[in-house]
Parts: C-alpha cells; sequence; structure tokens
C-alpha cells in the first residue's frame, strides 16, 4: 500500500511538471508569435504607403490644373511589395481608373487603382437671368470634381465680350462656354453706320443689313441705292467697320 501511494505521488509531481512545462512553452510561443505579427508590416500599411507614392507620382502626370486629392488601390499588396510603375506606357492619365505595376522580389504583379481629383472652374456667385449682360466679376473659381459633370467648364472667363447669359445660371453653377453669347448688335433691315478704312483714309456710309449679328461678328450690308453686298465687321450696335487691304 506505501509503495502504490508512493508511487500515485510521484505519478502526481511529474504530471504537474509537464503541466507546468506546457504551459510555459504556450505563454514563449505566443509572445513569439505576438512579436512576430507587431514587426511585419500590415497589409493595410502596405497599401497605404503604396497609395502615397502613386499620388507622388500623378501629380506629374493629370492634365495641368488638375489636383489629386486620394488613391485608392483595388487590390491588397503582398507584404514587400513595392511600387514599379504607374500606368505602364502612359505619358498622362485623365480617367479615374487606371493600372500600377507591384514589384515583389522578382515577381511583377499589376493591381487596378482609382484616384479622387480636383480642378478649379469659375462658378456663378449670383443667380443670372437669361439675356442678362454678364462680366468675369460675377464668377468665381471654384475647387470641384475633376470627373463630375463639370467636365468642360470655363477656368477663365473668355476675352471676347460683351457677353449676355443664354440661359438662367444659379449660384454656384459652373460655367460653361455655351452658357455665354454676345448680345445681339444689328438686326435685319437696320441701317448700320460703317467705317470704310482705306490705308489713311476713312469714310462713313449707311448701308443696310441683311441678317443679324453680334459684336466680332460678320454680316452682309447693302448700299440700299446701288444693291451692292459687302461682308463688315460689328464693332457695336448698329455700327460696323470695313477695312480694305
Amino acid at each position: 500500500m506505501a509503495s502504490s501511494s508512493a508511487d500515485r505521488r510521484m505519478s502526481g509531481t511529474a504530471t504537474a511538471i509537464l503541466i507546468g512545462l506546457l504551459l510555459v512553452s504556450s505563454t514563449a510561443a505566443a509572445n513569439a508569435a505576438t512579436i512576430s505579427n507587431e514587426g511585419a508590416p500590415r497589409a493595410t500599411d502596405i497599401s497605404a504607403d503604396i497609395a502615397t507614392h502613386i499620388q507622388e507620382q500623378l501629380a506629374a502626370m493629370v492634365p495641368a490644373g488638375m489636383r489629386v486629392d486620394h488613391v485608392e488601390l483595388g487590390c491588397k499588396p503582398a507584404a514587400g511589395s513595392a511600387l514599379k510603375a504607374v500606368a505602364p506606357g502612359l505619358a498622362q492619365i485623365s480617367s479615374r481608373s487606371f493600372m500600377v505595376e507591384l514589384m515583389n522580389g522578382d515577381r511583377s504583379t499589376y493591381c487596378s487603382a482609382t484616384m479622387d481629383a480636383s480642378r478649379q472652374v469659375l462658378t456663378a456667385s449670383r443667380d443670372i437671368q437669361p439675356n442678362e449682360l454678364v462680366t468675369s466679376a460675377d464668377f468665381q473659381t471654384q475647387w470641384v470634381d475633376a470627373f463630375g459633370a463639370s467636365t468642360g467648364a470655363l477656368l477663365t472667363f473668355p476675352d471676347r465680350g460683351p457677353y449676355v447669359s443664354a440661359t438662367i445660371v444659379r449660384a454656384g453653377q459652373p460655367l460653361y462656354q455655351s452658357t455665354l453669347v454676345r448680345p445681339i448688335a444689328v438686326h435685319p433691315g437696320e441701317m448700320v453706320m460703317v467705317l470704310v478704312k482705306n490705308g489713311p483714309v476713312q469714310l462713313r456710309a449707311q448701308l443696310q443689313a441683311q441678317s443679324q449679328a453680334a459684336i466680332g461678328d460678320t454680316v452682309t450690308v447693302v448700299n440700299p441705292v446701288s444693291g451692292v453686298p459687302v461682308m463688315v465687321t460689328v464693332t457695336g450696335p448698329r455700327n460696323a467697320e470695313l477695312v480694305m487691304q
């Protein structure tokens, strides 16, 4: 009986020692795994780092006046991946989506990417009614989505003028070339004062307009007496000029 009791005590002691060793071993392994995971870059960190490098290179590849605000990768780069090229084979990017080439050791992979970009355009600073005279003072620059509905909006107010609005324009809406029209300065049947220039010689004559025209446009006018037609350039309301060479 004493021998049996001693055997049980020895067995219990051995079991306790074995459990203790297993616990120490498991804790060490867990700590080692934690250290290993903390030391390795996470996939989100790799993506963010590559996206930053892409954004830096895009600044020289987008059209003038465009600002790159954010880049998003369409894949999850493997650990150790690095950016090799942005839009391989293209010198300029004018669309929201593009491709990038990544390197991981000797292996090259391709990944889709998208960017959010902005550009400055002119927007109305107030509500403008149709046929209302407008100038550059009625508009202001504003950053808008470069790939949104504002594509084609003007960045600067056109030099040739004066202009009136062809349609109603609400405050904040982008300005397009089609929005601006020059006011009609000559109407069909009106008598137009034409300044004729021939070197140092200048003379004036009243001729009849055959169609309507805005300032800067050419229009056909005729001599009411002779009926001879001539093309002149409209310079103002019921005024035009003809430069003879």
